[in-house]
């Protein structure tokens, strides 16, 4: 591994496992005190679930960094190129990915210069282009993807199989409330405080 990427991963795993070791999120007693129209539980849920997502994702970029020396969002372009049936436009990509199309040009030109893909011209939209694996890139994904594998269960081990069966139908009904709230106009962000004395 390059000298750089050793010293980013020295730097930020402290900070990164630390995210997890502080565990779920816990309100303050007098929760229902400062806000008559919270709920604990839900905030907690929330504010648990968004530290569990951002772990994760930590070890896994730890993990790809020490690999490749690429960061999370690049390899997981390579590896939808790799499960692509044919070669993708950019913006199909970044949909893909949930990037920004400019945050993808970026991205492509890492993976391009790795020489994992290459660009092609668009038969059907001379203004846009293709992006396919090469040979090369399909080796880096059939030897880094089971490795991701064995991350994954080596975090979620901490669950017997019906707990994991049972995060996923959790997940799967928070993710659907989540996508019904988007499509909706946003909820205004005002309501009842009474800031606590701790705070005051």
């Amino acid at each position: 591994m390059p000298e750089r990427a050793r010293a980013e991963q020295r730097r930020s795993g402290a900070n990164r496992s630390a995210v997890g070791a502080r565990g779920a999120v816990r309100v303050d007693p007098d929760y229902a005190l400062e806000y008559p129209d919270g709920d604990a539980a839900s905030t907690e849920a929330y504010a648990s679930l968004v530290r569990a997502g951002e772990a994760v994702l930590a070890e896994l970029d730890r993990c790809i960094t020490a690999s490749l020396d690429v960061k999370h969002p690049v390899f997981t372009a390579l590896a939808v190129l790799d499960g692509a049936a044919a070669p993708l436009t950019p913006t199909d990509i970044a949909e893909r990915v949930l990037v920004a199309s400019a945050t993808m040009t970026a991205t492509l030109d890492a993976l391009e210069r790795r020489g994992w893909v290459r660009r092609l011209p668009n038969p059907e939209d001379r203004r846009s282009t293709l992006v396919e694996i090469t040979p090369e890139g399909r080796t880096v994904t059939d030897r880094v993807l089971p490795g991701i594998r064995s991350v994954e269960k080596s975090v979620m081990s901490v669950l017997t199989p019906a707990e994991r069966a049972q995060l996923v139908e959790l997940l799967d009904k928070v993710l659907r409330r989540s996508a019904e709230v988007a499509a909706e106009a946003p909820l205004p962000l005002d309501g009842r405080r009474v800031r606590p004395e701790r705070i005051a």
